[in-house]
């Protein structure tokens, strides 16, 4: 590797530390909303969060997130508008990044180049994930397996935030939890 290439590597990374900003956010903020654009994606250093739309005025959450997760959605990067709510369930610390800022990095750096590709693989793996769960395990197998995953999310999400990720009632969540 010559010097130049250092050098514009160094420039690259240097670029995209300083596009981010850390942030402390409430329990209840909104990163990113349903029918809405956003300019940024997040790291999440410390905390929590959830992902849900809205069926029947009926929430359902797709995700949770904890300590060392990105927040981002596709349809964002993309440049298009949020098909779902990103929420904070804790007080929480988050690095933001601009979205454009590293697709333009990513044109000009591999190991950014490498990072976007990461975030997307990651996401990519939890969608097969969680396919895989819902195909081919009962309700409760589903549940033991994701305790078992994601031992804290017992204290950091609600029972209803649970059943709903699950796909199953609070009722039977409850039953579940009764048998244990």
């Amino acid at each position: 590797m010559s010097s130049s290439d250092i050098k514009n590597n160094y420039n690259s990374l240097n670029g995209l530390f300083q596009s981010f900003l850390v942030k402390k956010v409430s329990k209840g903020e909104k990163l990113f909303s349903k029918g809405k654009r956003s300019d940024f994606f997040y790291f999440l250093r410390k905390g929590s969060a959830k992902s849900y739309y809205f069926k029947d005025s009926k929430q359902i959450c797709l995700w949770f997130a904890f300590d060392n997760d990105f927040l981002a959605t596709i349809s964002l990067y993309d440049g298009k508008v949020s098909n779902e709510t990103v929420e904070m369930l804790e007080d929480s610390e988050v690095i933001q990044f601009r979205i454009d800022e590293l697709k333009s990095l990513s044109k000009k750096n591999l190991e950014v180049s490498n990072l976007s590709l990461n975030m997307i693989k990651e996401h990519a793996v939890f969608l097969e994930y969680k396919l895989n769960k819902l195909q081919f395990l009962t309700s409760e197998e589903r549940y033991f397996s994701l305790i078992s995953d994601f031992p804290e999310i017992l204290q950091k999400v609600s029972l209803t935030d649970i059943s709903s990720y699950l796909g199953i009632t609070r009722e039977t969540l409850s039953r579940i939890r009764g048998r244990q």
